[in-house]
């Protein structure tokens, strides 16, 4: 991955790398992933090397598949966690989960409960806790519902580090200690909206309080169970070190749609996996490129999504859509054959996608939106048409389309007619490759890689000892004074109390005045009929 550096700052940037390298000492880091997909230890992997690169002792606790065997690392393999994936993957989904919130978090937190227990009932893990030479610098895991896990920090008495592989939510700003959390980019995005009226801000408002409402009821009881049962430390502790993260590295980057006011250890590292060495494509596929003569599509759905969690006669509308084009498609595939494919259409089941959408002839991305795929084809200045299905695929494509690089469309809800229309609409109206390119350039101008902050910013955490003046202090920016709750509830109070004394006061009037009416004319004559 080549970005751009400024040359104005090159000479500096060098000297105080050089001089922080030696500053730093080798350092005993603790790694924690408990991903259940592969896709996150992408971002991972090229993290771990760097800081073995770097001189650092790094144990790595993960899954026995998803992440290969890294030189210099000290592998804890989970078998249990594999269970777990497994049981993911043949899992038949109810359609009606990912479209309710309550019963999506329900789901999730059951597996996420399942995943953090996996890890910690290993019997390696357990030989880990409770040997007395141990001892960690550093601890590094995924922030995000597997809070059981922040045990290994109190445990080792280390500074923790949050890898965020899937970006940045409310819930990470709250434990990267800001207080005053962004409103606008929710944990789930279905039925938030963007819209900007009053109302609507009002709605997101209480759409995220519903989401708080979903940590607090749904995923931390069963990781703070666990938090309890396999540390022994009291629930106090566990409440403390979830929102006492030193750093976080949040899978994204501003250039890419999304400005934030990130507090000072919050760090923007999107892009860091495509650090590590794409794989070339195979010969037959790149001669199917290079001979497409009015371009080609690739269509993909990401490595997790298999055709058989596909809507019905979805995999049909594709294949009809395809068969029609002048385009040539490459499409990543499980199976290697499908019936009736036409001569326009490549099956690739492990196909490079970083070469593919660097291919100069590849004009559109097809994608269901996930996060990785969308850093590649924004580097790569490619538009795209996004196919979002769940979690943050929705929020991550209504960014692109934003951007002005993309068109999205309803996953249950594909038609032949519609995916033409989009597809002709991307490829021939000229302003969706002009604003994928502009992103690109904005994306690839920067002063230094991210991996390169990454490890910075990591190590910088090392040499201060966890680096606590990093943090925002909670008196400083709590959610009351930040958002003028004490002004709003100060003005409106005296509001309230002057409409009631205003209504008491002409009540007390009304009253007397009837009374006085009443004395003047006599109580009402009632007539009965004779």
């Amino acid at each position: 991955m080549i970005f751009t550096y400024n040359t104005n700052s090159r000479c500096f940037i060098c000297t105080f790398v050089v001089h922080a390298d030696n500053s730093n000492q080798s350092a005993n880091i603790l790694a924690i992933f408990s991903y259940t997909f592969s896709t996150p230890y992408l971002v991972v992997k090229p993290y771990i090397k760097a800081l073995i690169a770097k001189g650092h002792n790094v144990t790595v606790i993960s899954s026995v598949n998803l992440l290969p065997d890294i030189d210099g690392v000290r592998h804890i393999r989970a078998a249990a966690l594999d269970q777990v994936i497994d049981h993911i993957i043949n899992f038949e989904f109810d359609t009606d989960v990912l479209t309710n919130k309550w019963k999506e978090g329900s789901l999730s937190a059951r597996f996420h409960y399942n995943i953090s227990r996996s890890i910690l009932s290993d019997v390696k893990v357990q030989s880990l806790l409770k040997d007395q030479s141990e001892h960690f610098d550093m601890v590094v895991l995924e922030p995000t519902h597997s809070d059981a896990l922040i045990g290994f920090a109190e445990h080792f008495n280390a500074p923790q580090v949050g890898l965020s592989a899937i970006g940045c939510s409310w819930l990470v700003d709250y434990q990267a200690g800001n207080s005053a959390p962004s409103v606008y980019r929710p944990i789930s995005p279905m039925g938030y909206s963007r819209g900007k009226s009053l109302v609507d801000k009002w709605n997101n408002w209480i759409y995220i309080t519903e989401e708080w409402m979903m940590d607090r009821l749904v995923y931390l009881p069963g990781q703070l169970e666990l938090f309890v049962s396999y540390f022994s430390f009291p629930p106090e502790k566990f409440y403390e070190r979830r929102r006492n993260f030193s750093l976080m590295l949040i899978n994204q980057h501003f250039s890419l749609g999304r400005v934030r006011s990130n507090v000072p250890n919050v760090i923007e590292v999107g892009g860091m996996h495509m650090a590590e060495p794409s794989v070339p494509l195979e010969p037959e596929l790149l001669d199917f490129l290079n001979g497409a003569e009015h371009g080609a599509i690739y269509f993909s759905l990401g490595m997790e999504i298999l055709n058989k969690w596909l809507p019905k006669n979805m995999e049909q509308t594709m294949l009809q859509t395809f068969s029609q084009l002048k385009q040539r498609v490459v499409w990543k595939h499980e199976m290697e054959t499908m019936p009736n494919k036409s001569d326009n259409i490549y099956l690739s089941s492990m196909a490079s996608q970083r070469q593919l959408l660097e291919h100069p002839n590849v004009k559109l991305f097809i994608t269901h939106g996930g996060l990785l795929s969308l850093i590649e084809a924004a580097y790569s200045g490619v538009p795209m048409l996004g196919l979002p299905i769940y979690f943050d695929q929705f929020d991550n494509v209504e960014r692109m389309q934003q951007a002005g690089v993309a068109l999205s469309m309803d996953f249950n809800a594909v038609t032949a007619e519609q995916l033409t229309h989009n597809i002709k609409e991307l490829l021939e109206n000229p302003c969706y490759a002009l604003k994928a390119k502009e992103l690109s350039a904005r994306f690839r101008d920067q002063p230094t890689s991210p991996l390169e902050r990454a490890v910075w910013w990591t190590e910088y955490v090392l040499r201060h000892k966890g680096a606590p003046h990093m943090r925002m202090a909670e008196h400083e920016m709590g959610f009351v004074p930040y958002y003028r709750i004490h002004f709003i509830a100060i003005l409106y109070g005296r509001i309230a109390i002057a409409a009631f004394i205003l209504i008491f006061v002409t009540f007390m009037v009304v009253n007397c005045v009837l009374k006085e009416l009443r004395r003047i004319f006599g109580p009402p004559v009632f007539y009965t009929a004779l």
